[in-house]
């Protein structure tokens, strides 16, 4: 199969199934493609550069459902996405950045809304380091109702003092 110059192609996994079906330039995926598991099931659709997942795009697990829509920058979910658990229900909405720790799917959360697997709110604000559960500024919604205000990574008490500035300008 001639892959040079922008064309649409398919590829077969060693079993007959279909592995690939979509754009090629230059002997790689570049372009709108999908791709599909091994079982024949779909795992990505969306903009591939280089062979990889690059720009907007959908990714699901094996049992077809959903797990990720959003931007994506060699594989890593990366920019504005929406995460999703294994049960439908959306776990992360928000703004995520790549990872120093390549893997399938690596990201870190920056900024957006955390849900448990329930759906219910877990976390809505800024994040910081390197997992994706490290709360900045922002509130954390225990499930028992109860909630944890952050501020610069740390948990505001009755206890914690704030200085507040205020400036006042006069024109």
């Amino acid at each position: 199969m001639k892959k040079d110059g922008l064309q649409k192609e398919k590829e077969y996994y060693n079993n007959d199934q279909l592995k690939y079906v979509g754009a090629w330039q230059n002997g790689q995926k570049n372009g709108y493609g999908r791709g599909y598991w091994e079982d024949g099931t779909l795992w990505y659709e969306g903009q591939f550069k280089d062979d990889k997942p690059q720009g907007y795009g959908k990714i699901y697990y094996k049992s077809g459902l959903l797990r990720y829509e959003g931007q994506f920058d060699k594989m890593q979910f990366c920019g504005h996405g929406t995460e999703y658990y294994e049960n439908g229900h959306v776990k992360f909405e928000g703004t995520q950045q790549k990872s120093i720790h390549f893997f399938y799917g690596a990201r870190r959360y920056v900024e957006g809304k955390l849900y448990y697997p329930s759906g219910k709110l877990r976390y809505e604000g800024t994040f910081t380091g390197l997992k994706n559960y490290e709360f900045y500024h922002g509130v954390e919604y225990n499930e028992d109702g109860s909630k944890k205000i952050y501020l610069n990574a740390q948990v505001l008490t009755e206890k914690s003092s704030l200085k507040i500035e205020r400036t006042v300008i006069n024109e």
